[in-house]
């Protein structure tokens, strides 16, 4: 079977809608706040690597805004990568991905969290 980049994309597309949508109605308490932090991730990404933006989100995690961001990123890499997760805190397993992996799930994320954006963005003029 091959999988083609339209079908990752629309999985991916998937997920966001339906995690933004999740903390749109109730999942967090400050949408506004959420989406302004779901655009800042991935430049936060970007400078300081993936795994400090993760820490930051897992230090941050009692604000719902950003638990939901690090939960919504933990559950898609949990369900592409399968057999990594294991009883490890998801910031753990992914400071001890080997380089290319690293830089994979670093690709990834970067790829979910541009749909997230997009759906945050939709979804906040929907309100308004």
């Amino acid at each position: 079977m091959k999988t083609t980049r339209v079908g990752i994309e629309n999985g991916r597309a998937t997920f966001a809608f339906e995690a933004v949508k999740k903390a749109k109605e109730g999942g967090v308490k400050d949408f506004k706040a959420y989406r302004s932090y779901v655009k800042k991730m991935p430049s936060l990404i970007q400078v300081n690597g993936f795994g400090q933006a993760l820490a930051f989100c897992f230090q941050k995690g009692k604000e719902k805004e950003y638990g939901a961001i690090y939960n919504t990123l933990r559950d898609w890499l949990k369900e592409k990568y399968k057999g990594k997760f294991e009883d490890k805190e998801f910031v753990e397993v992914v400071i001890s991905l080997s380089s290319a992996e690293y830089r994979a799930w670093t690709m990834e994320a970067l790829a979910l969290l541009n749909w997230m954006r997009k759906f945050a963005d939709g979804m906040a003029k929907q309100g308004e």
